[in-house]
């Protein structure tokens, strides 16, 4: 399986780990690092083809963020997020045979605000999201591609809860933009255990869903939802 680091992509995740581990007496660090089990639904192109006859159904997704939070006030708090989405498909068609592929892998900046931190806490901040793919079509009748390479500005919520069990928490996360010819709205319900140690060790179970809508090129209204597992920590 490729590494996840092996994009340059993610190199500002390498960065941020060293700057972390230099800090940690005076930082916060917490992360994930797991898999995204997505289904498709939409369609791309200028007539509109299901991605369903294409051949989407399930995919297997990669995906990293890592927080890091201070004490320093009024400096906002950073997040780092990198989802590796890559997939492809070839399949028969009337007149011959249609390939495609869907390239949605995606960086996301964000700098944020605690503004409440208890047994409930509320994250507010924006995020950059640098997306780095390709979308394309063949068939018999259409040649269409186009790169999905732009930088977007969203919004940045996070809203999670300590449950009455120790060491569990759930929350809701999300971003939204509707940006240039750009709408997306991207959202992840989350329930995670940590065991209680020097470093928080554990694990993190949920569910993600990607609404993507490009009004250029050749055009994308796709959905990718599903489950997700990930390793958590925090120290």
């Amino acid at each position: 399986m490729r590494a996840i680091f092996a994009t340059p992509l993610a190199a500002p995740l390498v960065a941020l780990c060293i700057s972390a581990t230099a800090h940690a007496d005076a930082i916060g660090v917490k992360g994930d690092i797991g898999l995204w089990r997505s289904d498709y639904a939409g369609d791309i192109g200028s007539a509109s083809t299901s991605v369903g006859s294409l051949g989407y159904t399930d995919e297997t997704n990669r995906f990293l963020h890592i927080s890091v939070e201070h004490p320093i006030p009024l400096i906002p708090n950073f997040r780092v997020g990198y989802t590796d989405i890559n997939a492809g498909r070839s399949v028969e068609w009337e007149g011959g045979s249609a390939s495609s592929t869907i390239e949605l892998t995606h960086l996301d900046n964000t700098a944020y605000y605690e503004v409440l931190d208890n047994w409930v806490s509320i994250d507010l901040g924006l995020s950059l999201r640098i997306y780095d793919g390709r979308i394309s079509l063949a068939t018999p009748n259409t040649n269409e591609s186009m790169k999905v390479d732009d930088v977007l500005p969203m919004g940045y919520l996070l809203v999670e809860a300590e449950l009455p069990f120790t060491g569990w928490s759930a929350g809701v996360e999300g971003n939204h933009t509707d940006f240039s010819d750009y709408q997306v709205t991207d959202y992840t319900l989350k329930l995670r255990y940590l065991f209680d140690s020097l470093v928080d060790l554990g694990v993190e179970f949920g569910y993600r869903n990607q609404a993507l809508n490009i009004d250029q090129g050749m055009g994308a209204d796709l959905t990718l939802d599903g489950p997700y597992a990930a390793f958590a920590f925090h120290f």
